[in-house]
């Protein structure tokens, strides 16, 4: 473990904590992120996010212990993401494109010049192929069952994808590790959901995207165990 590594993502976790409570809290409602007329109010919801966002800071960190710091500050931009859009979704059911859009759009040049600085600039291509299979999967997951599998968790699945493939030294690790993401992903949220169906006494519905992005957080964290990288 790199000590160094772990205070500085431990404390630039509670300013980025602070961010991601802002989002969850003014996203949904499409509210200024700026307004001074409107400030945070401390809350239950806002210590949770930046308990999420504090902890994801520190598995990064020991994840990424040997890797370049443009490697680890891609994931952290990741994990900020997640842990803002697990929290709207919990609470809203939906993924805000204001969120999901801005963070494909950062990520893409992101890797790009992370790769290229680092030297292996085939990344990329694993990086693409990652976003194009979670992506594609979950699309036509979604013209299956509109109702069971939102849009909003087919655009998330590009940015995680993107993600996860980008771990592949080549390209047959890249798809196994999406597939890893999205068997996890999926596992867990059809367990919780056979078990709200009992307790509900009924089909309702629950947020699908905080368990894609468990299996996001978990196919990342431990990566070397699931395929080699």
């Amino acid at each position: 473990m790199n000590v160094v590594r772990l205070v500085v993502c431990v404390l630039l976790a509670l300013p980025v904590g602070w961010v991601a409570a802002v989002l969850v809290d003014r996203v949904p409602d499409r509210l200024s992120l700026v307004d001074p007329l409107k400030p945070l109010r401390p809350s239950t919801r806002d210590l949770a996010v930046h308990v999420l966002v504090l902890v994801l800071f520190a598995a990064a960190a020991w994840r990424f212990a040997d890797a370049s710091v443009g490697t680890l500050g891609a994931f952290l931009v990741l994990f900020t993401a997640l842990a803002a859009l697990t929290v709207i979704d919990i609470e809203h059911y939906r993924l805000p494109d204001l969120i999901v859009l801005p963070t494909f759009l950062v990520s893409v040049p992101l890797i790009v010049v992370v790769s290229v600085v680092d030297g292996d600039s085939d990344r990329i291509r694993h990086a693409l192929a990652g976003a194009a299979l979670y992506f594609g999967f979950l699309f036509l997951a979604h013209l299956i069952s509109p109702r069971g599998m939102g849009f909003g968790d087919v655009k998330l699945a590009a940015v995680m994808g993107l993600y996860v493939g980008w771990l592949g030294s080549d390209l047959q690790q890249a798809l196994a590790l999406v597939l890893w993401a999205m068997l996890i992903g999926f596992l867990s949220g059809t367990v919780v959901g056979l078990v709200l169906l009992v307790a509900r006494r009924g089909s309702r519905p629950f947020p699908f995207g905080p368990f894609l992005a468990l299996g996001t957080v978990l196919a990342v964290l431990f990566s070397e165990s699931l395929v080699g990288v």
